[in-house]
Formats: C-alpha cells, structure tokens, sequence
C-alpha cells in the first residue's frame, strides 16, 4: 500500500506521468495543465481574428476576388499551424524557448491574412510580415531535421515517426507564401485596372507553383503519417492519393492555362477542400475512440489523430483557388462557354 501512495502521490509534486498528456516538465520548464493551453490557444485564434478585423476597419479599398481568396487561405493554414505547433510544442515540454515563436508568429499570420482580405492598406508592411512568417517556417524546418538527425539512429523510420514532423513548418511557409500573393493579387487587379497588363498572370502563377509545391510537400507529410497508422481505415488513402493528383493538375494548369487544364485544376481543389473539411470530422471521430473519448480531452485531444491538421488542406485549396482566378481572366479562349 506504501508504493500505491507514492505512486498516486508523484504526479502532484510533478516528479512523475501524470494524466495530462506529457512527462512532467522539469523545474525550468513551463508546468501549464492541458487545459490552459487550449484555452490560451482558442484566446489566441479569437485575439488574432479581432486584431485583423481591427485592422481591416482602417479603411483602404477591398481587395479583389483572387487576392480574398489567397488571404483566407493564409489565415486558415496559420491557423491550423497555430493549433497544432502549441499542442505539439507543448508535449514536448517547450524544451527550447524557440518552441515559442512558431504559435506566435502564427498568430501574428491570422491577423495579418485577415486584414488583408478586407482593405488594401499597408500593403508594404504586410508583405514584410508575410516574408517573416516564410523565413520562420524555413527556420522551423531546418530546426525539425536537425532534431531528427540528431536522434539516435538519424534518418530512421523510427525517427520519422516519432520526432519533430519535417513537413510541419512548411505549412507556416506556406501561410506566408500565400500572404505575399495576396498582397501581389491585389496590386495586380489594381494595376491592371490602369492598363498595366501582365500582373495578373504573373501573380496567378507565382500562387499556382506554391500551392503545387505544397500539395506535394503534404503528401509526404500526410502519408508518412498515415503509413505510421497502419492505413487501419481505407478512407487515410484519399489524402494520400487526391494530393498529388491535385499538385499535378495545378501545376499543368499554371505552366500551360488552357480551358479544361483549368477546369481540372479547379475540380481537383474542390475535392482538396472537401476532404480537409471531411478530414477534420473523421480525425474528430478517432480522437472520440481513444480510452476516454473526449471525457479524457485533456490526454485524447494530444494522442491524436490531430484535429487541426485537416484544415491545411483547405487552406491551400483556397490558394489555389485564388491562382486559377488570376490565370482564368487572362487564359480566356472563344470555345471555352464557362469563361
């Protein structure tokens, strides 16, 4: 009975596992309960949304259609990023205090994307922002190989498995990727506007070669991950299978804009954001079939499947969206009825 006690003792004095998804952090490490962290992050997604409202209610001229369309693809892939990186970070005891900036600077992204969607002022600083917001996620990057190099073993499956995701900072870089084309989108409707032609399709395929890029950069990300679950539900395939799909024909679309190459491209996206939409509700459904369901949401929400990951995927469908908008008003043929 003695070594029952100390057992159920230890997680009070936080020496030991407790019930809150991760070891005990050590005397220099944040001792947050599961619970104030998501209450942080929700405080922090609402905080961002109302910083970008603010901002927006300055004044300045709306953006056009394809420069809406890139901006929420912005805010919705910094937020996913935000939600995850501070769980993920968390479980990890925010060993580094460079495990910060990730879920700030993606706050940051959110009302930054959001103002840009509603006015056109500042659109300078934006940019500037929007390019910190890449060169952060590059960091990231090289920070999450490093840490799986550095592990026993280095590049394992082991490793690939279980350490820092690779492929997790490039949706912050995508986010800033798809801030910058949505300033470039807005300036160049309003210069094409006065005569000034040519901007439109240059933009649309700078927004169209990132979002084939990072269609290709998820697929990795995602069937890594689905490969460590075993693919135990046939439904984990249709990511694996729809993305690449999706990355080719925009990538066609973008290199050549012709009708039915754009047409493909568009339909392909629609199923991208379809399935992050279904995705969310599908990870949502395995987090309720861990011991606990979301009785336990303070250890299940962190096991997984992660609920905040899904969304990129309409993130980046709705920047592809915005390209294809670009390249439509200036890939126009006679014999294309929808055009």
């Amino acid at each position: 009975m003695s070594l029952f006690r100390a057992e159920t003792r230890e997680p009070r004095r936080g020496r030991a596992w407790s019930h809150d998804a991760r070891p005990a952090p050590s005397g220099d490490q944040p001792n947050m309960k599961s619970g104030t962290l998501l209450a942080v992050t929700g405080a922090g997604l609402l905080a961002a949304g109302l910083a970008g409202t603010a901002l927006a209610s300055r004044g300045g001229r709306r953006p056009g259609r394809a420069a809406q369309l890139a901006a929420y693809g912005s805010a919705l892939l910094a937020a996913s990023v935000l939600a995850d990186s501070a769980m993920e970070h968390y479980r990890g005891n925010f060993r580094r205090k460079e495990m910060f900036i990730a879920p700030i600077v993606a706050a940051g992204t959110v009302a930054t994307a959001l103002a840009t969607a509603f006015t056109s002022r500042a659109g300078t600083y934006k940019s500037a922002l929007f390019g910190g917001t890449i060169v952060t996620g590059l960091f990231g990057f090289s920070f999450h190989i490093r840490n799986i190099l550095s592990r026993a073993g280095g590049l394992s499956w082991n490793n690939l498995f279980y350490r820092a995701p690779f492929g997790a900072p490039g949706a912050l870089a995508l986010a800033g990727a798809a801030g910058v084309g949505a300033v470039a989108a807005e300036r160049a409707e309003w210069r094409e506007r006065f005569g000034q032609v040519g901007h439109g399709r240059r933009a649309g395929r700078g927004l169209g070669l990132f979002t084939a890029a990072g269609l290709f950069g998820l697929t990795s990300e995602v069937g890594l991950l689905h490969f460590r679950g075993a693919y135990h539900d046939k439904l984990m395939y249709a990511p694996v299978l729809a993305l690449p799909l999706t990355g080719v024909a925009m990538l066609a679309a973008t290199v050549d804009p012709v009708p039915y190459k754009r047409r493909l491209a568009r339909t392909t996206l629609e199923t991208t954001a379809a399935l992050g939409l279904i995705g969310t509700g599908l990870h949502a459904y395995g987090v309720s079939r861990n011991m606990g369901g979301f009785h336990n949401w303070t250890q299940n929400l962190f096991q997984g499947p992660p609920i905040a990951a899904p969304p990129s995927l309409a993130g980046l469908a709705l920047m592809g969206f915005s390209a294809l908008h670009l390249l439509d008003r200036h890939g126009r043929h006679p014999s294309d009825g929808r055009d």
